[in-house]
């Protein structure tokens, strides 16, 4: 049993899980604040939205360097580093109504900036943290934790609609709180290179966009959030309009389906990424998206549209947590590295996905199929498209396979560790 503990809930994995729940947890909240904030800064919705490219930009863009930088400064510095920069544009965030929009756009900025040398850094954490034959148990946790922090942030802004900036001056101590446990806590999980220069940053980075598996890896990432969030990103417009005219209440608990079993199923999805491999596990998930997509294509009532989004959610789930793991398994040396060119590419598809589609969906709809069903039409054609590559991957030898089991001291794994 205290092994068993010590595999999972050690202290180094607790304040891992602590820090994956606070990251995120900011993240949506806009989706549920634009009418307040249109309301606090007296401008349109358009304007509130900017909100989201303001954050996913410079995220997308530095996590590129962040975890080729923990792979030689340390995942300590740079978790430290990104949660001190987080925690400041959340405190900046909270006092913006005194300022003005514009110190809350770029306090979403900084966000974006600080979360960059977060989110990649932290999966990589987990693979120095675990062994191979655990490693996806230990994945699904983290994974359950940050999708709880996703689904719950909007629901918190909910609450404090009306003082919302008390969510940002919360969230923000959470982040410092993250930023003292990291430290003094999680310390270092890789061996510092202290004759790493910037310059080899980019030569690391162009080494591991070489390597056609991780290619491979960030193009399945890409096109996964192209074609999930693409569909994701008009489905709250769509419902409400003809022929569905669904109220706000049932919109939001359709959305929310999702959310809500991957929670649940995230632990379960780890352990079925161990026993079963990376590649077959994706390819379920892959096969009950496509077939979610599918009945969201002729669904016409709220019941069929709970059963499509618990399905999108259970077969997203099975589809992103073998990839997660493949990110810091193809070149466990830079698994850093490695883990952010993934994200950046995945997020970047998030990115453009809605700017790419707006005009599927306002111009092209016709009365056979609505510019919505065309979109979802589009993302199962983008999802098929992922199964060679997901094939690929599959073939793919990992270092850590068949590495005999190491008992070191600075493994998690020790009972007196």
């Amino acid at each position: 049993m205290k092994s068993a503990v010590s595999r999972y809930a050690n202290a180094r994995l607790l304040t891992l899980y602590f820090a994956g729940f606070a990251g995120p947890l900011s993240a949506n909240t806009v989706l549920a604040l634009v009418p307040v904030l249109e309301a606090t800064f007296g401008v349109d919705v358009g304007t509130v939205l900017l909100a989201i490219p303001f954050l996913m930009i410079p995220f997308a863009f530095f996590q590129l360097f962040s975890g080729t930088l923990s792979d030689n400064y340390g995942r300590r510095l740079m978790l430290t580093v990104g949660f001190l920069i987080y925690g400041a544009g959340l405190l900046v965030i909270g006092f913006s109504p005194r300022f003005g929009f514009w110190s809350f756009l770029l306090a979403r900025f900084v966000c974006g900036v600080g979360y960059a040398f977060i989110g990649p850094v932290l999966p990589a954490v987990v693979g120095d943290l675990t062994e191979f034959s655990y490693r996806g148990k230990v994945m699904g946790i983290y994974s359950s934790v940050n999708t709880s922090a996703i689904a719950l942030g909007p629901l918190l802004a909910g609450f404090f609609a009306y003082s919302w900036w008390n969510i940002y001056f919360m969230i923000g101590i959470m982040a410092y709180i993250s930023m003292l446990l990291v430290w003094f806590v999680l310390r270092d999980t890789k061996t510092k290179n202290n004759n790493y220069t910037l310059g080899q940053v980019f030569s690391d980075i162009r080494e591991i966009c070489s390597l056609r598996s991780v290619i491979a890896l960030s193009a399945a990432g890409f096109m996964g959030f192209f074609s999930f969030m693409g569909v994701n990103s008009f489905l709250s417009d769509a419902l409400s309009r003809p022929p569905f005219n669904f109220q706000p209440s049932n919109i939001g608990v359709i959305l929310s389906v999702g959310g809500g079993v991957g929670i649940i199923l995230s632990p379960i999805s780890g352990y079925l990424t161990d026993r079963f491999g990376r590649g077959r596990i994706a390819y379920t998930g892959l096969a009950i998206c496509i077939i979610s997509l599918l009945i969201m294509l002729v669904a016409r009532n709220f019941v069929v549209f709970i059963i499509s989004m618990a399905l999108f959610g259970i077969g997203g789930n099975l589809f992103w947590l073998p990839l997660n793991a493949l990110s810091v398994e193809l070149k466990p040396e830079k698994r850093g590295a490695v883990s952010s060119l993934f994200n950046s590419t995945r997020f970047f598809g998030y990115a453009v996905a809605p700017y790419l589609l707006t005009t599927i969906y306002e111009d092209w709809g016709t009365a056979i199929l609505s510019g919505f069903q065309l979109i979802i039409t589009l993302s199962i054609a983008v999802a098929l498209a992922t199964v060679p590559v997901i094939k690929y991957l599959e073939r793919q030898d990992l270092p850590e396979r068949f590495k005999p089991l190491e008992v070191e001291k600075d493994k998690v794994l020790l009972p007196d560790d």
